[in-house]
């Protein structure tokens, strides 16, 4: 009915409008990483025009994890708040074309929202899975549980390798890396674990 309806939108624009405090206004609610151990989160290698607030990304560039890649297998996952363009991968650090998109930068390794074969909706998981059993690193890409894309990446990769992520065009997105302060909702795969916390070095 008309009531209901009027509900559902109200506790929609609700749900936005917190999404936005806190990314502009991380003050408001705190900060998630505490006082305790320390956790996987973004790095402060980002663009100018990127807003991160605890594991919440939107704006306009690219954003590096805090922790590279050391395990045999790691996965993440990625929640989409708001649509709008995004590349999500793992890449060499460096603080080059921060500005741009993922696809901008060398010793990148990625996707693109827009090559996938994937209708996005609010609410949808992007998982992650970063292979390095294997002869060649496999970065393996999840829709909502299901594989959608595996990419094997170069030979000549040198040193550490850092889960990244760009956005524009109004895209807003929730980061769950270690799956410990909240559980994975599509994951991990067999054999695969939550990216463990080595050394910050970025």
């Amino acid at each position: 009915n008309r009531c209901s309806l009027r509900g559902d939108e109200m506790d929609e624009q609700l749900g936005k409008l917190c999404c936005c405090l806190k990314v502009y206004f991380p003050c408001i609610f705190g900060d998630a990483k505490g006082g305790g151990a320390p956790l996987v989160s973004f790095s402060e290698v980002k663009g100018t025009r990127v807003k991160i607030s605890n594991f919440y990304v939107a704006g306009s560039g690219t954003a590096l994890v805090n922790v590279p890649l050391i395990q045999n297998r790691a996965y993440w996952e990625f929640k989409i708040v708001e649509l709008g363009h995004f590349c999500a991968g793992v890449c060499e650090p460096s603080k080059a074309n921060l500005d741009g998109q993922l696809s901008d930068r060398k010793k990148t390794w990625a996707i693109s929202s827009k090559s996938l074969k994937c209708e996005f909706k609010k609410g949808d998981l992007l998982g992650m899975g970063y292979d390095l059993s294997d002869i060649r690193p496999v970065l393996r890409v999840y829709h909502n549980g299901k594989l959608v894309k595996s990419i094997k990446c170069s030979k000549d990769m040198q040193g550490d390798v850092y889960p990244c992520v760009s956005v524009e065009e109004g895209c807003m997105l929730e980061a769950n890396f270690e799956g410990s302060l909240q559980p994975f909702q599509y994951g991990p795969p067999q054999n695969y674990s939550g990216i463990m916390f080595t050394r910050d070095i970025l």
